[in-house]
């Protein structure tokens, strides 16, 4: 018996020694920058924690990356990332930064007519943001990064907001603050911008093993 109470209460002290995820009610705690050196190129974009140390991303992003990329949150700490998954016919790519300790942001399906926003950093840990009021859940076929023909049916969110290229890879929040897609792409003709909606990115972290590296594959452009 006292060993047993022994094992026990060593298995409560490792519990409680285990480091906790905080809990924020801002999303901006939850907002990365991306930098790095990209096919011959500069790349500057966004990246959104969504697990314990695992940020999401827009593949276009990170495809054709150099190495050196890093994630840099509000506090101005950067880290290095390390690319764990990726799906060029969505346009989706996930991060590991083990030494983020930031919280994940809450997920949430898009629902139609919504307001919200986009968020991103700016340099220096400057806000930004663009509103919405007019959010679509659409089903999105086409082409993939490579610009090759792609039967993969994915589920998008579209608002009427004209977000620049540093929001690709950011979060669409409702009026909760809730992420309901991460933006891989804008129209700027049209005031548009897409996203894969939170139900992509659920179901491709899903299919994910976070503690294995892969390639980033070959320039898209």
């Amino acid at each position: 018996m006292r060993t047993a109470i022994a094992a026990l209460g060593l298995a409560l002290a490792t519990a409680a020694c285990a480091p906790s995820v905080p809990e924020s009610d801002d999303p901006f705690d939850s907002v990365a920058q991306l930098r790095g050196h990209v096919c011959g190129r500069a790349m500057v974009g966004s990246a959104v924690v969504i697990d314990r140390g695992l940020l999401v991303t827009a593949a276009h992003n990170v495809v054709g990356s150099e190495g050196g990329v890093t994630a840099t949150f509000e506090d101005g700490v950067e880290h290095p990332v390390t690319l764990v998954g990726i799906d060029t016919q969505r346009d989706l790519a996930l991060l590991s930064v083990p030494t983020a300790e930031r919280p994940a942001i809450n997920l949430s399906d898009p629902v139609r007519g919504e307001p919200g926003r986009i968020i991103r950093l700016r340099a220096q840990a400057e806000r930004a943001e663009v509103p919405y009021t007019d959010a679509e859940p659409v089903i999105a076929v086409g082409r993939d990064m490579y610009d090759q023909e792609s039967n993969i049916r994915r589920v998008n969110v579209r608002v009427r907001a004209a977000a620049g290229a540093g929001y690709s890879g950011g979060p669409v929040l409702n009026s909760n603050d809730e992420m309901t897609g991460v933006v891989y792409a804008t129209a700027r003709l049209e005031d548009m911008t897409y996203a894969n909606a939170s139900a992509e990115v659920q179901s491709f972290q899903d299919a994910i093993d976070p503690t294995t590296e892969v390639s980033s594959g070959p320039c898209s452009r």
